[in-house]
């Protein structure tokens, strides 16, 4: 497993059922790359321990991923995440619903990360621009990865907030990743919501670079302003006929 300290967090209730809220988190440490690609789960019982779940309800959460497709499950070695199904398609085709989460998601960006902008313009390093400007540039084979895409944009807004400087606000931008993953997936669906997405982090590092932070605060509220539209879009777009 890629992150166990994050797999072994404790459980975010939200009101939904356990198994449901077991079903959000493990989605949402795949996506944002805690748990890649092929790596095996912790065994049923420690999983539960660690979540404070029943077993009963890691079994129906567990069903559940595997009949979306996102985990594969097999006696006598265990859960694995998968390595074959698209985690973007299948993620927004459950989330198709998730109106009010999707909403709130976009409020919470708007009002914390233009000031975490702000405070990252006056502390960056060279090393962490470094590292933001290599998030920019990715491999040739990931230009149209919906996926890679997703797990970038997360990499870049968690580098952003640890660049503040302030460890408070660096924890918050990491839970703010875990509880933002929903519309993060609408919004790498497409290439053109993949390129607006890396223009407007383009001008959120620009201005750190510059150490502007009210440019770096401005860039960031545009750019969630450009994905919150993204996601409207994507949420109220007719299906094609065929």
């Amino acid at each position: 497993m890629a992150a166990p300290d994050s797999s072994s967090a404790p459980l975010a209730r939200t009101g939904a059922t356990v198994a449901d809220d077991v079903v959000r988190h493990v989605e949402r440490l795949i996506v944002t790359g805690a748990l890649a690609s092929g790596d095996r789960l912790p065994a049923e019982r420690t999983l539960a321990q660690d979540l404070g779940v029943s077993r009963a309800a890691l079994r129906e959460a567990l069903g559940r991923l595997e009949a979306s497709g996102l985990v594969v499950r097999r006696h006598g070695s265990g859960s694995r995440v998968s390595r074959e199904v698209p985690l973007s398609a299948t993620l927004a085709a459950r989330l198709a619903h998730a109106e009010d989460d999707l909403d709130h998601s976009a409020e919470f960006r708007e009002a914390i990360e233009p000031q975490i902008a702000r405070l990252a313009a006056a502390r960056i390093t060279g090393e962490e621009c470094a590292r933001l400007r290599e998030l920019l540039s990715p491999p040739a084979d990931e230009d149209d990865d919906p996926d890679q895409s997703i797990r970038r944009d997360v990499a870049f807004h968690v580098a952003v907030a640890r660049a503040s400087g302030n460890p408070l606000l660096s924890a918050l931008g990491e839970l703010t990743a875990s509880w933002t993953v929903e519309g993060r997936v609408y919004s790498h669906l497409e290439d053109e919501g993949r390129r607006i997405s890396h223009d407007g982090h383009t001008r959120v590092l620009d201005a750190l670079e510059a150490g502007d932070g009210d440019a770096a605060a401005a860039a960031m509220a545009t750019h969630l302003a450009e994905i919150r539209a993204i996601i409207y879009a994507s949420r109220h777009t007719p299906p094609v006929q065929s």
